[in-house]
């Protein structure tokens, strides 16, 4: 039960049944805390915030990391071998200067705690250049990520050297079509759950310029079916005023609250204090929005007051699951399979305004948000998407866009997570 929010009539139809938690315009820094802390960074997690993925650097350069509250150390590799190490500052973060040769690297970066246990690592690939005429030409995938699994469809993203005008893609010497760098080109596999070679040659003025290679593992498409949740969804978006009244909110030292803007009341008790201003953070405002949503299901279905049976404090753990475990990790998603209530959704024709959606952007930052629609380019291809969520450049609650992009803040597609809550007929026991 939520409180502090006007009493909503819900159409029939509905009644028929970290790194960061920011937009590209948000200037908050993550904080150092346990997992209810408002931020996707997690006490073990570790993450490069400078350069990103994909990005091009000239040497020497300067490499930012940020870590968790059990963070001490890390240690820095450079397509495996090892090239710094340094204990973290007061506030998690470090800085490192990093003079590397013109070539292709893997950055990782691995977090030690204080005796020296290995945490957990994030790797950015990125191109090191040298201003001079004529540059050696180059083309690097940032999208998906060498030895990686994804699903149909496949989305790859590139960067080039100024001079390459196309890339050509190919699997197993199969030409799968052609793509100016930055873009992204998506691509339906009839064959599954093999590793695939891919290619990308790079073209300038129609002559090979250029190449690389990576090996995918490719799996089937994922399409839950429709739901008649996703319109209770919406009709709960309605009453969220978009005036600036629900601002935007992350603050640095409040460990204990959720970052939902009302009361949430659960089997009768109240399980996370709103805000007195009405303030959110991301994945706090998607979760009020569900919590809403399952008192409209409870009411509806004459439910046992309980979310497919989890008790009060099981909760917290299905809250922690949404507010997302892990860098990159699909959060929402996480929450919904883990405690039978829903699935993901991998098909990008088949996803639906109300569907709740987890995405990370190549810098590593990630949001959390609810679908709304898809942007599209003149010739009806996806390029982008229409999210409702909390962000500074909407001044809290409000409707935004995003693009998908090979590097910096666009976001990258393989990280494009979208999840779908079931009906409760349709829940399965988790237990």
């Amino acid at each position: 039960m939520i409180g502090r929010m006007p009493l909503v009539l819900l159409s029939s139809a509905s009644l028929a049944l970290l790194s960061a938690c920011t937009d590209t315009a948000s200037k908050a820094k993550p904080q150092r805390g346990p997992t209810t802390g408002p931020d996707f960074t997690q006490a073990e997690t570790v993450r490069i915030t400078a350069p990103s993925h994909g990005a091009s650097v000239s040497s020497p350069f300067t490499l930012r990391v940020e870590g968790g509250e059990q963070v001490a150390s890390v240690v820095v590799t450079a397509s495996g071998s090892s090239v710094a190490q340094t204990i973290l500052n007061d506030e998690g973060g470090a800085e490192m200067v990093l003079d590397l040769p013109p070539d292709e690297w893997s950055l990782s970066v691995a977090g030690l705690d204080a005796s020296g246990g290995a945490l957990t690592d994030h790797t950015v690939t990125v191109r090191v250049v040298v201003d001079r005429v004529p540059a050696e030409p180059w083309v690097m995938v940032t999208s998906p990520r060498d030895g990686s699994t994804v699903t149909n469809p496949v989305a790859f993203a590139f960067e080039a050297s100024s001079d390459v005008d196309t890339v050509e893609v190919l699997a197993d010497d199969w030409s799968l079509g052609t793509v100016a760098p930055g873009d992204v080109l998506r691509y339906e596999f009839s064959g599954t759950g093999f590793a695939r070679n891919i290619e990308a040659i790079a073209f300038s003025d129609g002559a090979e310029v250029a190449r690389t290679d990576l090996v995918i593992t490719v799996e089937d498409a994922v399409s839950p079916g429709d739901s008649s949740v996703n319109a209770i969804i919406m009709d709960h978006l309605s009453t969220y005023p978009t005036d600036g009244s629900y601002d935007y909110w992350w603050p640095s030292d409040a460990y204990g609250w959720g970052g939902n803007p009302s009361d949430i009341y659960y089997e009768g008790d109240l399980f996370a204090p709103g805000d007195a201003y009405n303030r959110s953070y991301c994945v706090g405002m998607t979760f009020e929005v569900f919590m809403r949503t399952f008192d409209t299901l409870d009411a509806a279905y004459d439910l046992d007051g309980s979310i497919n049976g989890v008790s009060f404090d099981e909760l917290y753990d299905f809250r922690t699951d949404w507010y997302v475990r892990d860098l990159y990790g699909t959060g929402i998603v996480e929450a919904m399979e883990n405690y039978g209530i829903g699935s993901r959704v991998t098909d990008w024709d088949d996803v639906q305004a109300g569907d709740i959606i987890q995405f990370w952007r190549h810098s590593g930052s990630g949001h959390n948000a609810i679908f709304i629609d898809w942007e599209v380019d003149g010739a009806g291809e996806v390029v982008g998407f229409t999210y409702w969520s909390t962000q500074g450049s909407t001044d809290g609650v409000g409707y935004n866009d995003e693009y998908f992009g090979s590097s910096g803040s666009r976001v990258d597609p393989n990280f494009f997570f979208v999840g779908r809550v079931a009906p409760p007929e349709a829940w399965t026991p988790w237990w």
